[in-house]
Order: structure tokens, then C-alpha cells, then sequence
């Protein structure tokens, strides 16, 4: 209910509604618009921290409620998603079944109600119930668009959009960024040597040593295939970037899994550098450059890195 609805309807009560009743429907009308106002702020949030703030501050102002807990079930497993206060003894429980498979249960500290108040916060928890419904729905779906799910690294996509807002920010502060790109020597031999399902443990494998041995500043992306994009943020030097790449490099080649045979399967890596913004100040620019240095790489032969230089200076190996 919009504000210029809510003051019509208030203004025509006293024609429409008897004095024994008059005040009871006004507090309803109240209510069911500080409901609204509330649900429309709560959708409009993206940040899940300012969500849970919101809702705790109403639960105080609303209901002198200081104590709470946001649990999502699923499949019979309890996940709490938010918590103020301590333990809470004696809570009262409101669970709202959103699917077939999915509850949300909100449980508060014991607070003394009037029947009238308890129906308000009644239709105030359902009303919260259904907007975590949707925000949990929609980070669910972007994990499953921005996310690639067998190495948990963000993919090319998720990565694409996080650019556009961070090259900007990166231009303005003058940050000196570096691009990797690894590709895994001879990776599509792995699924045909040991199968689909070995190479993609070996991919998962590679992913977790890639967040081990990077800042958690850093980016990591699954590119596709065997390759692996880098960007490294605020990096001091090239000299410094070469290091990591050339550690990176040893600790992955280091990697194993036990194969079908019960060997110790390893691979090796090429690797290929760019700058940003001293290759270009255009991010694609400088991945694509990156891609160049790779091939000269993989020209070389097996487990090389590449940094990008124009034509006229070569490429220069390590």
C-alpha cells in the first residue's frame, strides 16, 4: 500500500467503519503499510549484511525483539544464515515452508504480546520469510551462472562482469595489475589416457593450488579446457609477478593424483604474462596479450613461461 493510498483510505474510515471499530481497523491499515514499506526496502538491498540489519532493526524498533535467529532448511539440514544475540532459550519458533523442500525458520527470544500484535508479527516474519526466499533463490542462481562448479573458480562470465566495474576503479587508483593464463601441457591427452572423471579431479586439483599459492585479493578463473586466467591486483613489480609465475609453475608441476594404474600422475604448465596497464589499459587487451605470450610459450615447448612483448621486442622467456 502506497503512502497517498494509505492517507485516502485513513481519511474515508470514519464514513465507512463504526466508532466500536474504528481504531482497530485504523492499526491494521498501519501495520499492513509499515509491512509493505519494509518488504519493498528488503527487495531492494542487494547486500545480504544490510538485509539481516534491516530486519533486526525492525525486530527492535517494531517488537523490543534483541535476540534472533534466520535458519534455511533444506532437506532436512539446518543452516543458520543469521544470528543476533546470544543462545536463545525458550524461542518463539515461526516456520515458513517456501517449497516442497525448503523452510525458513525464524526464532526469537520469549516477548509478551497482545493477540493483535502477535498476527502483526506474524504477517511481518511470513513477509520477511518470502523476500529471504527470493534473495537465497537469486544467489543460488547466480552461483550456478558465475560459478564453474567442478573447480568452484568464477568463470569467464562471472569474471567479464566483475571487470566492468573494477578496471574503472583500477585506471582511477592507478593499480598495476597482472594477467596470467596456465594451460595444463597436453591436458586433453589426460581424459584420453585416464577418462572424463580423472581429469576433472586433476582440474579440481590444480584449481586448489592455484588458491593456495595467490592472495585472496587475487582472481582466479576457469578459462575452459586446461587453462586458468590469473589477475593478479596491485602487484609491486614485474620482477615480482615473474617470481609467483615461476613458483606457481613449480608447485603445479609438483600436483599429483594417484592414477587408475597407482602412479603418480603429474603434468606440467606453460604460463603467459601481460600488464595492466602498461600492455594496455584495456583489460581484454591485456587477456588477450597474455594468450599471445602463452602460445609463444607452448612454442618453445612444455613447462615455459612467456612474458608479452610487442613484435618489434620479441618475447622474452624464463
Amino acid at each position: 500500500m502506497n503512502i497517498k493510498r494509505h492517507k485516502t483510505l485513513i481519511g474515508q474510515l470514519d464514513n465507512l467503519v463504526d466508532a466500536k471499530h474504528l481504531n482497530e481497523v485504523k492499526k491494521v491499515i498501519e501495520y499492513l503499510t509499515k509491512i509493505n514499506t519494509v518488504k519493498i526496502e528488503l527487495l531492494r538491498t542487494v547486500e545480504m549484511e544490510k538485509v539481516y540489519e534491516q530486519i533486526t532493526t525492525v525486530l527492535s524498533s517494531e517488537f523490543k525483539i534483541s535476540h534472533f535467529m534466520i535458519a534455511n532448511i533444506i532437506n532436512g539440514v539446518n543452516t543458520i544464515k543469521w544470528q543476533k544475540g546470544d543462545n536463545i532459550d525458550n524461542p518463539y519458533v515461526f516456520t515458513h515452508t517456501v517449497s516442497e523442500l525448503g523452510i525458513i525458520e525464524i526464532s526469537l527470544n520469549t516477548i509478551e504480546l497482545d493477540s493483535f500484535e502477535k498476527i502483526y508479527l506474524d504477517s511481518f516474519l511470513d513477509e520477511i520469510a518470502n523476500v529471504l526466499y527470493i534473495k537465497y533463490v537469486l544467489k543460488e542462481l547466480h552461483s550456478s551462472v558465475f560459478i564453474d562448479h567442478l573447480t568452484q573458480l568464477k568463470n569467464r562470465q562471472s569474471f567479464d562482469e566483475d571487470m566492468k566495474e573494477f578496471i574503472p576503479l583500477a585506471l582511477r587508483e592507478k593499480m598495476n595489475l597482472a594477467a596470467l593464463i596456465v594451460n595444463i601441457d597436453r591436458f586433453r591427452a589426460v581424459n584420453d589416457e585416464h577418462g572424463r572423471t580423472f581429469g576433472d579431479k586433476f582440474l579440481k586439483l590444480y584449481a586448489d593450488v592455484i588458491k593456495k599459492h595467490i592472495r585472496n585479493s587475487d582472481i582466479a578463473v576457469r578459462f575452459g579446457g586446461g587453462e586458468f586466467l590469473i589477475l593478479l591486483i596491485n602487484v609491486v613489480n614485474e620482477e615480482k609477478v615473474l617470481e609467483l609465475a615461476s613458483k606457481l609453475k613449480d608447485e603445479l608441476n609438483k600436483a599429483y593424483l594417484i592414477s587408475p594404474y597407482d602412479d603418480e600422475f603429474k603434468k606440467t604448465v606453460c604460463i603467459g604474462i601481460s600488464m595492466f596497464p602498461k600492455d594496455s589499459s584495456d583489460i581484454n587487451e591485456v587477456i588477450r596479450k597474455a594468450e599471445i605470450a602463452l602460445g609463444e610459450a607452448q612454442f618453445k615447448g612444455r613447462d615455459q613461461i612467456a612474458r608479452f612483448e610487442e613484435p618489434d621486442g620479441g618475447i622474452d622467456f624464463f
